[in-house]
């Protein structure tokens, strides 16, 4: 065995090592013997771990706009959070009755919107004019660019969402709109499928190499979800509490999972769990940072 294959070796299996590391330690220490870093993991195929608090994500806050941001977005930068493969942003957005962001445009990016409480009025330059219902699920693939409105429908209640980035396989693709209600009675114990490239089960169909499940998970339940062969994982706690692959996550925590071939929930309480399998490419999306980009005022107060 190679000196580098054993210090990784040694350090991965000695119980007085931590597995986890913050990003700024990716690269190579020459004065650490043991440097357990998430570079040299990836490299031999070992499965890491790391958790992102909810409490450490990004925070935007206007009058009528409160957002939390897993990732880099708008004027929240952190380069160590800047994606997760092809992952590019989670925003948890509540927005004031009546307000909303004006039209503005996106290319190159899958848009993901998943209501969790109230009802949001969509327009679009496809000519698509609607309402997503808490329950409901919203996907647009901006290709070669669409323009758009989200404005909360309520004039009394403030809507509460997730909205999810994803890099598409392609650019410049037809751009598409997407929505439907899975219900939550489907997912008690399990995983429901919410989008896959194939749009197999009756999941929305996303320009990438990418499954996006929803799930609930009360006491006594628990689940595994097999990845084919090893894969990235991303789990995004949208309510509740429960054990992921043996660590324990809440609302609004983060929990990424590198080069691994299960994601087991256990000992849950009232838990919603997003999750996000993967291709096992480096940590950060593999297009530009501005990718997706807006190009008018209204999306400029939008990022």
């Amino acid at each position: 065995m190679s000196n580098e294959r054993l210090r990784v070796t040694e350090c991965l299996f000695n119980p007085s090592n931590r597995l986890f590391r913050p990003v700024s330690d990716i690269f190579l220490r020459s004065n650490s013997p043991l440097s357990c870093v998430l570079f040299e993991a990836m490299h031999f195929g070992v499965s890491m771990k790391e958790i992102r608090k909810a409490g450490d994500r990004g925070a935007t806050r206007l009058p009528w706009l409160k957002s939390r941001h897993s990732f880099s977005f708008g004027s929240y930068r952190n380069p160590q959070e800047s994606g997760f493969s092809d992952l590019r942003v989670i925003n948890e957005d509540w927005i004031s009755q009546g307000k909303g962001f004006g039209q503005h445009g996106h290319r190159d990016v899958e848009i993901l919107t998943y209501v969790l409480k109230g009802t949001l009025a969509h327009r679009d330059t496809l000519a698509n004019s609607t309402r997503i219902h808490a329950g409901d699920f919203q996907l647009i693939s901006a290709g070669s660019g669409i323009e758009h409105s989200e404005f909360n429908a309520s004039a009394t209640q403030p809507v509460h969402l997730l909205q999810i980035w994803l890099t598409p396989h392609s650019s410049r693709t037809k751009p598409s709109y997407q929505q439907k209600h899975f219900p939550a009675g489907e997912r008690h114990g399990k995983l429901q499928l919410i989008a896959s490239k194939t749009g197999q089960a009756g999941s929305l169909k996303i320009l990438q190499d990418t499954k996006i499940y929803a799930g609930n998970f009360s006491q006594g339940e628990s689940h595994t979800l097999a990845l084919a062969g090893r894969r990235h994982a991303y789990v995004h706690v949208v309510a509740g509490r429960l054990r992921v692959n043996g660590e324990t996550v809440a609302e609004g925590d983060g929990l990424k999972l590198t080069e691994t071939q299960a994601v087991t929930f256990s000992h849950a309480t009232d838990a919603q769990v997003l999750v996000f399998d993967l291709r096992a490419t480096g940590s950060a999306p593999s297009r530009k940072q501005s990718f997706g980009g807006c190009k008018t005022q209204a999306c400029a107060r939008r990022r």
